[in-house]
This record gives C-alpha cells, structure tokens and sequence, in this order.
C-alpha cells in the first residue's frame, strides 16, 4: 500500500513538472513579431535607416523640462532635468496587423537604430547625457519609433549679470546629429498643430528661478570641417531671478550701510568718533562688494549695476571721510590764532547758514575787527582816563594824608576842574601817594581791559572757526544725502529695467 502511494506521488510530480516546462518554453505573442523583425532579418541597428538612394530620415525632436536644478554664474554653466523626446521612421521595422496582432513591441534601446543626437554645448566632465541607453524604445506598425528617456544635460550658458539681482538670463540648448549631416538625417521639432512643442507642465518649482518661457527653433549650418549642412533644434530656455533673497541679504543691508554714514555728520568734532565711523561704513561696504563678486563671473564687458552701486557708494563714503578731516582741521583752526578771511565770513556765515538752517548768532565785530592798530587803542584809552574828568576838590577843604612819621598833614586838593592839556602832567608831577595810586589802579585796569578784549577776541574768533565747521558739516550733509538718494534711485532703476 505504502509503495502505490509512493509511485503516484512520483507519478504526479513528474507530469506538473513537464507542464511547467511546456507553459515556459511556449512562445509569447510578442515573439513571432520580434523575431519577424529582428532576428529573421539582418537588421543592424548600428546603421542608420535609409531604404532609398538618396533617402533621408526624418528626426522629430522635442523636450520635456522637469527641473531647473541649478545655474552657476560664475562658472557659466546650466544645470537641468529633462525629458528628451525622439520620434523617426524605420523602413525595417514596419508589419502588417492583420498577420501579428500587436499594436506596438516595446524594445531595448541598443536592439534598435537611434539617432546621435548630441548636445552641442555640453560641459559635462563625464557623460553627455546620463542615462540614454537604459531606456527602451517603442515601436508601432508603420515603423515609428518613439524613444523618450529622463536625462540630467549640464550646458554651457552666457550669464549677463548686469542687471543682478533682479536678472533674467536665457540660456540656449542646441541638439544636432554629430555624425550625420542633413543629407542622411534631417532634424525638425516636434510640433503641436505646426508649433514647436516646449512641454512646460510637469515643471518643479525652484526657489531662486522662475522659468519664464521655452522656445525652439531649427537652424540650418555649414562648418568649415565638412561641405554638407548639419541642421540643429536650438532650444531657448528664459528663466528668470527670484530677487527678494539678494535684496534683503546684500542690497538692502547696503543702502542701510550707507545711510548710517550720514550721520557722521551729525556727530560733534569733540566726539572724536567722526573718521572712525565713516572707516567702519567704508569697510563694510567693501564686504558687501566682495560677497556680491564671489557669487558673480569676472566679467568687464558687463559688469553688475548693483556692483556699480557699491563701487558708487563707497566713493561718497570716501568723500564723506575726507571732508569729517577738512572739517575737524577747520574746527580746531580758531586755536592757532588765525582769523577767519572776511570772504569766508560774508560766504559761508551769511545767507548760506541760513539756507543751511545754522544759527550763527549775533556777533559784535566792529568791536573785535576794529581797523585800529593796537597803538591807538593804547592812546585813546589813555587819554579816556586823564581827560573828560571832572575832579570836584574843595579849595577850602584839604585831604588828610598820613606821612612817614605817622602824622596827619594836610593835603590841599586840586583845582575841581582839570583841563584836558594839562590834567595828565599835573597828576603825575603832583607826587601824591593817592594820585601815584590811582594811576597804577588806571594802568592796571587798562591792561586788564587789554586782556579782556584779546581774549574776546580769540573767542570769537574760535567761534567764527566753529561755526564755518558747523556751516560745512551741514553743507556735506545734504551733500552726501542728495548724492546717496539719487544714485540710489538711478542704480535702482536701471536694475529693475531689465
């Protein structure tokens, strides 16, 4: 009993075991077609399809753009993810759909012909086009073939930075044949009702570039290597900068920068901080020009406006910098003794300080820039002492003056009125103690009175010097505002002209 079982069991394996060889080895309904196409015939897929003499095959090409991934300025050079779209003809890959019921076979890519379509200005260190012969191409009755594959092109693109950060660049891609020229392969875009198709739709957002448009065109060229034309698909992809980023990273921070240095101005001279301020604005005007030149190609022919703007920038700074010096020196000018040139006075301390809104003041300058010479002064104030006095003395009454031996005598009074021609020697050949004292308390208090006027007469000119400073850190004020608000809105301008 045991040993039935056993044969049946055997029995029964054996016959599953040869029914799965037969469903394995039987043909799919694929395979008659494919061997019709290629393995029955001596098709070469490293030759190009021309089944006429003097034949062509006609290429239609078109794209698909998935991804603006990068596009590096200083290296020039594009980065993207697209979809490449290749349709032509195959005379050798044609059936006939009553004979094999299929509407299409899908093949591997290097059991068909496919066209070298190469990009021109790849600057690609390693493959051209990744990825190109992993895919599989489709093939329907009539012998079309469709291949279509994903691909990542690096391309080389002229950057014009003018306009940075507010930007738009267009960037070309040109497809071609390298090895057949337009008598064997000619090369056309895929069209949509007789327009190029530029497919747009599956596009990824970026966050630094928006593309705009994607158009093509097809170009006819001779080169001097060889006599046949090479027509070419030339692709124009227009993208264009997202600026908010670069504005409030880089530009805006300048404007501030350089706002700031205005109000070195504002600073009295006595801070001491005046050069040191515009020497820090100036420096980091610097870095900001020195980030935006490390992002940017060394390119003269066009050279960044926003550049311009910070290379404009720093030279009012410069100008800033060095009038705060022109106008310390003139500040501290009044301590040298010097006077202010009456022209500079008329100038600057008149209606200019008024347009300035700089009070100067009121100041006595007939009294301090008096024509006299210091002699005459000197003469007029000594006769102001002796003269125009009226000595009221009594003839009758005598002045008790104490002698050396300490007693009393009297001292008869001069006559009550002295006359202007003789009161000054009188006075001095009198010998009288109270007379000789007076006339040193005159002498002392005409140098005191001396002093008081030199003295005076520094201070105003010291406040002359500070005021012509006041009257020119004002002028260099408004200078440097018109001149930062003006190059500001020109440089502005014409970044957003682009």
């Amino acid at each position: 009993m045991d040993y039935s079982f056993n044969g049946i069991s055997l029995l029964s394996f054996t016959s599953l075991l040869s029914c799965v060889i037969v469903i394995n080895s039987a043909p799919t309904v694929i395979d008659p077609l494919y061997n019709h196409l290629f393995t029955n015939t001596s098709y070469n897929s490293k030759l190009i399809p021309v089944c006429s003499q003097g034949g062509k095959v006609d290429v239609f090409f078109g794209t698909a753009l998935r991804q603006m991934m990068n596009l590096n300025e200083k290296d020039q050079t594009l980065l993207i993810n697209i979809w490449l779209r290749l349709k032509w003809n195959d005379c050798r890959l044609s059936w006939n759909t009553t004979q094999y019921n299929n509407s299409h076979i899908v093949v591997p890519y290097d059991t068909v012909w496919v066209p070298d379509i190469t990009l021109y200005d790849s600057s690609a260190e390693e493959e051209m086009m990744p990825g190109k012969t992993e895919y599989r191409a489709t093939i329907y009755p009539s012998g079309t073939v469709y291949y279509n594959f994903p691909t990542v092109l690096q391309s080389a693109c002229l950057v014009n930075v003018l306009y940075f950060p507010m930007d738009t660049q267009i960037c070309t891609l040109k497809f071609g044949s390298w090895s057949h020229s337009g008598t064997e392969l000619d090369l056309y875009p895929s069209t949509d009702q007789g327009r190029p198709i530029t497919d747009l739709t599956n596009l990824v957002y970026h966050n630094e570039w928006d593309v705009v448009s994607m158009k093509a065109d097809r170009n006819v060229l001779y080169y001097q290597c060889c006599p046949d034309p090479y027509p070419d698909i030339t692709f124009s992809l227009e993208i264009k900068r997202k600026p908010l980023f670069y504005i409030m990273s880089i530009l805006f921070p300048c404007i501030l920068t350089a706002s700031v240095a205005a109000l070195g101005f504002a600073l009295p001279p006595e801070s001491g901080e005046k050069v040191s301020l515009e020497i820090t604005v100036l420096l980091s005007l610097a870095v900001f020009l020195l980030m935006v030149t490390d992002q940017l190609p060394p390119s003269s022919v066009n050279f960044p406006y926003v550049g311009m703007y910070f290379a404009s920038s720093m030279i009012l700074v410069s100008f800033s910098c060095a009038m705060t010096v022109l106008v310390l020196n003139i500040h501290f000018r009044g301590a040298t003794g010097n006077k202010l040139p009456n022209w500079m006075r008329r100038l600057f301390l008149g209606r200019l300080s008024w347009l300035l809104f700089v009070k100067t003041g009121k100041t006595n300058s007939n009294k301090v820039h008096s024509k006299k010479t210091d002699s005459e002064k000197q003469e007029e104030l000594n006769q102001n002492t002796f003269t125009n006095k009226t000595f009221k003395m009594d003839h009758e009454d005598s002045t008790k003056l104490p002698t050396s031996n300490g007693n009393i005598h009297s001292q008869p009074r001069l006559p009550s009125i002295v006359t202007n021609t003789s009161s000054r020697d009188l006075l001095l050949r009198s010998g009288d103690p109270m007379l000789t004292l007076l006339t040193e308390q005159c002498e002392t208090l005409k140098k005191i009175e001396g002093h008081m006027q030199q003295d005076e007469s520094e201070e105003q000119t010291n406040n002359e010097w500070y005021l012509l400073a006041k009257v020119l850190d004002r002028l260099c004020l408004f200078i440097y505002i018109f001149m930062t608000i003006l190059t500001s809105i020109i440089f502005l301008a014409k970044m957003g002209g682009s």
